[in-house]
């Protein structure tokens, strides 16, 4: 049961707002973990679906090896996501505090199906806002689900190194760099080590950036919208049932 800013949803809400066609997850199950008044903080555990044969494409930790074709049994830890959301001055707001996803795992799909997942829950919530901190694969994987820099000096810091990387080596300059998004999404024609430009860049030389997302604003939305769309045209590839 949530109860937050004039919203109720029970279990079986929850539940429906949770479900996902991820073929390889069998549901996100919501935990609450602490409930007052004005707040509460919650996991969400990713279920495998037994049976389903899928490639991995990375190794335990997270490097990309050469692709194995796998079948779930049912018991795999996938990972578990922590999330806290609370009432501020009559608004409702949403903190991504952590994921802690099994590395085996990545480029598969589920973390994207996750969070839309979570956008659902957010938005029948009324959340205006959504904050986190964006670390290790996240300083990618969120500015592609539309989560853009906190802080204007954190825009600045990375167009100037991206835009350094990229004069370094002759590679194409983007028109403009605004946003986190623009950083992440560039030339996704061209790949680096296997990886999209941007990606690349990322990756392997980008900081850890506090980052936000307006609810409300189309802007956001859009833009993981586009990347959920890759995603799920590159799952059918990785997943063949």
């Amino acid at each position: 049961m949530i109860k937050l800013g004039g919203k109720r949803l029970d279990e079986r809400q929850i539940e429906r707002l949770l479900e996902t066609d991820h073929p390889m997850v069998a549901r996100f199950t919501f935990v609450p973990l602490t409930v007052t008044d004005n707040q509460i903080s919650f996991k969400i555990v990713i279920e495998p679906r037994g049976g389903v044969k899928y490639y991995q494409q990375r190794d335990r930790y997270g490097r990309p090896i050469q692709p194995i074709l796998k079948t779930l049994t049912g018991n795999e830890e996938i990972g578990e996501a922590y999330r806290r959301i609370y009432v501020m001055s009559g608004e409702v707001y949403a903190e991504n505090q952590s994921f802690f996803p099994n590395q085996e795992f990545n480029d598969l799909g589920i973390g994207s199906a996750l969070y839309q997942c979570q956008e659902r829950l957010y938005d029948a919530l009324g959340v205006k806002r959504v904050d986190l901190y964006a670390v290790s694969v996240g300083v990618y994987v969120w500015a592609r689900q539309g989560f853009d820099f906190a802080h204007q000096e954190t825009l600045v810091e990375m167009r100037e190194r991206f835009l350094a990387f990229l004069k370094e080596r002759t590679l194409p300059l983007p028109d403009l760099v605004h946003r986190s998004w623009d950083i992440a999404n560039h030339r996704r024609d061209l790949l680096l080590e296997g990886d999209p430009m941007g990606k690349y860049w990322m990756l392997n030389h980008a900081s850890s950036w506090e980052g936000y997302k307006l609810m409300g604003d189309s802007s956001f939305r859009e833009v993981a919208e586009k990347s959920r769309h890759e995603v799920r045209l590159k799952r059918k590839e990785r997943i063949p049932g």
